[in-house]
């Protein structure tokens, strides 16, 4: 089922408690429900968490709900907008269908006309096919673009790809976002399997967040898993073995996982995991694992502040003394010289 956010607009601590409890005593599925008592604070929330729906009183202290609603349509165009407002304030609330108000309601409120415009509302977003109006075609083509930049290897015509399908979900509510990305999950799926001439089923997880920024990350999650497997399902059996080798390692670079451990995780003895993970990669696991500690090691001298016996610690060293050895080998510098002057 999906969960809708909604914010309440009102300057009058009563009318938002009484808003919110007919909400909450409805049968509208409610993630959250947003408060706000002016517009200002009604736009960062908005910017900050996102909402579905937008119900707004006609006066408040720092803008009209008009204004807001000029803005709303310009920021957040996708998301519909209800404006409660008194008897003598009715004809002037009409002025918002310009900017898109989708209905008015007089106050003193009326709870089952309230629910019932919010639920009509909401069953009307729901229907809306295409993100941000984009054609079929245009969508399809984004998934073309990425499916295809994956398959290529080619990052930056992946990440223009990404950047466009952000751009569609940028204005829409997030329960409009979930569903729109649901298919173009789907969507990628297909033209991978298509592709790689190999079925893809991977699971879309579900969104437990609530914030914009958090929605945005579950998108990006999603994509970077489906590029995961896309990798994975075009590699030969062999190739399939050495990524999960190398995913293992990095993974787990920063704990002593003995040879053994490694190899037995991967259904193999260490003898022959040893020589063919050498023969395939050019270098031992040892020194694979090493490279990896060193390359964060010096990410974390140049990017923070951290004492280099910490340093030590987090990438695998329980002796300061072996760190700085190895580290100096591979740089030739110490873990000081390389925080002074090095770069990455």
């Amino acid at each position: 089922m999906k969960m809708y956010t909604i914010l309440l607009i009102d300057d009058e601590p009563m009318m938002l408690k009484g808003m919110k409890y007919m909400l909450e005593h409805s049968d509208i599925p409610i993630r959250s429900i947003l408060e706000a008592t002016g517009g200002h604070e009604a736009i960062r929330l908005l910017q900050q968490f996102g909402a579905d729906l937008i119900v707004t009183d006609i006066r408040m202290p720092d803008m009209t709900g008009l204004e807001l609603c000029r803005m709303l349509s310009e920021q957040f165009p996708l998301v519909p907008c209800m404006i409660v407002s008194g008897h003598d304030e009715f004809a002037y609330a009409r002025e918002g269908l310009r900017y898109g108000v989708k209905d008015f309601l007089l106050k003193p409120l009326n709870r089952e006309q309230f629910t019932a415009s919010l639920r009509q509302m909401l069953r009307k977003l729901a229907e809306i096919g295409h993100p941000n109006g984009i054609s079929t075609s245009e969508w399809r083509e984004i998934a073309d673009a990425w499916t295809e930049a994956v398959v290529q290897d080619h990052q930056e015509k992946r990440v223009e790809a990404e950047v466009k399908w952000l751009e569609c979900l940028r204005y829409a509510p997030p329960s409009l976002c979930m569903i729109w990305h649901g298919i173009f999950h789907v969507a990628l799926l297909q033209r991978a399997g298509g592709k790689l001439e190999r079925a893809m089923d991977i699971p879309l997880l579900p969104f437990q967040g609530q914030m914009l920024e958090e929605l945005i990350n579950w998108v990006v999650e999603d994509l970077n898993a489906i590029c995961e497997a896309m990798k994975l399902h075009a590699y030969s059996d062999h190739q399939k073995l050495i990524y999960n080798a190398q995913l293992y390692i990095r993974e787990h670079y920063n704990k002593e996982i003995s040879l053994e451990e490694l190899a037995s995780s991967l259904g193999y003895s260490a003898p022959y995991f040893s020589q063919w993970f050498k023969q395939k990669t050019g270098i031992s696991y040892v020194t694979y694992r090493t490279q990896l500690r060193m390359q964060r090691a010096q990410e974390l001298l140049l990017k923070t502040d951290k004492p280099i016996l910490q340093i030590a610690y987090e990438v695998g060293y329980n002796d300061v003394a072996g760190f700085i050895r190895t580290f100096k080998k591979e740089t030739e510098q110490t873990p000081t010289e390389y925080r002074k002057g090095g770069s990455l």
